[in-house]
């Protein structure tokens, strides 16, 4: 299914592909030459025959028909999308049909809401946006599409549900923590974490030519969150158990360690307790009181 973006102010259109990062560094793969756009300013991804809009934290918003949006959007044929003070128009073949009513994006009123425990993932590669400046365009584009494939094939073997891609991250989640839930978590992040995935041929290139090493770092974690659909078929995780395993992936830069995982993870899982050992406890994504939290020994051993 086709879309564009097609600009309000000389008519230009621009090609969507499956995976967009719009912004105005050599990185984005919808370049806008503007100095109202941040380097990184959006993504648009396509997924379940929509294209959904999200704001990286850019410095001057991402408005859709004049609202800026706070949260991953669903766009619809026609909508004004703004980034800046650039403004264009989305327009997708065969629009799927959404109900934008009370909410400014689709309305869910009828579709329940259910609060579950969840084994959660969160992934990211590392120094993105440095590496992402040393690329064209066309070569970040092919660098995400090769990880976002890999991530597909690692977490949908593994049972995972994929809940979305961030630009240079991925989101995902297992219901329920039985301890062969978390053992499928671990093998998940192992191998996004370790040496297999950097020779993917994409990122042995760049390895090879450019000297750029493309590492992933995982957070775990297990907790309650609520998983509700925005539309029929389509559901996101929110909550805060998935605001402290983001913590926790980001506290892998300051211990430099390619994986981590909280307490919880652990948390009645003897035989896992034995694959992690203590790496400290730490403040977490705003936490109130430091969380101790876990590394896989043979990363921590590997590390030595």
């Amino acid at each position: 299914m086709g879309a564009t973006l097609k600009s309000i102010e000389d008519g230009h259109e621009i090609q969507l592909g499956e995976h967009n990062i719009i912004g105005r560094g050599a990185q984005a793969s919808v370049r806008v030459l503007d100095p109202s756009v941040s380097r990184e300013h959006a993504s648009l991804q396509h997924s379940a025959s929509l294209f959904w809009l999200a704001d990286l934290k850019s410095a001057n918003g991402t408005l859709v028909n004049g609202t800026a949006i706070t949260t991953r959007r669903a766009l619809r044929h026609g909508d004004r999308v703004q980034f800046g003070t650039c403004s264009f128009i989305f327009e997708q073949d065969e629009p799927a049909k959404t109900d934008h009513k009370s909410t400014g994006g689709i309305s869910t009123a009828s579709l329940p809401v259910k609060t579950v425990k969840a084994t959660l993932l969160v992934g990211d590669l590392q120094n993105f946006t440095v590496i992402s400046a040393q690329l064209t365009a066309s070569e970040v584009a092919d660098m995400l599409r090769e990880w976002y494939e890999d991530c597909q094939q690692v977490l949908k073997s593994r049972g995972a549900t994929i809940d979305k891609f961030l630009g240079d991250g991925v989101i995902a989640y297992w219901p329920g923590d039985a301890p062969a839930t978390r053992m499928q978590a671990t093998e998940a992040a192992r191998l996004l974490c370790g040496p297999a995935g950097r020779h993917a041929p994409q990122r042995q290139w760049l390895r090879e030519h450019r000297s750029i090493e493309v590492i992933c770092h995982v957070g775990l974690n297990v907790g309650t969150v609520a998983l509700g659909p925005l539309l029929r078929g389509v559901s996101t995780i929110v909550g805060e158990a998935l605001r402290v395993t983001s913590g926790i992936e980001g506290l892998t830069r300051k211990l430099e360690a390619p994986m981590l995982a909280g307490a919880a993870f652990l948390d009645g899982w003897p035989e896992g307790q034995e694959l992690y050992q203590s790496a400290g406890r730490h403040a977490v994504g705003g936490t109130s009181k430091p969380l101790e939290v876990y590394e896989l020994t043979e990363f921590a051993t590997a590390a030595l």
